[in-house]
């Protein structure tokens, strides 16, 4: 019980005082599942790719990602439909773009052919 007083104090400290950029999302998530250990036995953070690794106590292994939101209207059409697959295949595409492989109307073009999958 005090642990999840301890969170919900940090997460009230957090909404009243922070605003929340991407930096200080991850190492909150690094936090609350660190404190976890009946749950997780290991996490760890690589700041340079955002990632965070997590181990659970069973031996299952996750990665987490911590991204801004972007703000193309098809990301957020596809995730307004709930459609997890094809946000993971939009998120490619967007990364292939910030990375520089694709372009700007190469990435419009592959977004509005996923958006059109979706319907």
């Amino acid at each position: 019980m005090v642990k999840k007083a301890a969170t919900l104090k940090r997460i009230v400290e957090y909404k009243t005082g922070n605003i929340m950029d991407k930096d200080k999302l991850k190492d909150y998530l690094f936090e609350i599942l660190n404190e976890n250990d009946e749950l997780f036995s290991d996490v760890s953070l690589d700041d340079e790719t955002d990632t965070l690794f997590i181990m659970t106590v069973a031996g299952k292994r996750f990665i987490a990602t911590v991204s801004p939101m972007t703000e193309d209207e098809s990301l957020t059409e596809l995730w307004e439909k709930k459609n997890s697959q094809l946000v993971t295949i939009a998120l490619g595409v967007i990364y292939m773009r910030d990375l520089e492989i694709f372009s700007e109307e190469e990435t419009n073009k592959y977004l509005s052919e996923i958006v059109k999958m979706a319907k």
